[in-house]
């Protein structure tokens, strides 16, 4: 049997958490397994967003911001 259990943060593993763990595998042989998260971003996504950042950088020409358009799409829904 296999079980995760997931936290934001090592400070929410308490002693009531080892406590469940505990009573759930009694007499039973048990691993801990701890894995720190780390948000994973392909080489290639990585390769993408530099060559991009580049491209920015290198022309005159401005560039659309996502967030920004966004937001003056919605105010100009908003007036009609």
């Amino acid at each position: 049997m296999n079980t995760t259990f997931r936290f934001d943060s090592a400070q929410e593993v308490t002693p009531a958490i080892l406590d469940i763990i505990k009573n759930a595998y009694q007499e039973k042989s048990i691993s801990i397994y701890i894995e720190e998260d780390t948000p994973f971003v392909p080489a290639w996504q990585m390769e993408e967003v530099r060559r991009r950042d580049e491209m920015m950088s290198s022309h005159s020409i401005p560039f659309l911001d996502c967030d920004a358009t966004l937001a003056e799409l919605e105010k100009e829904l908003e007036a009609v």
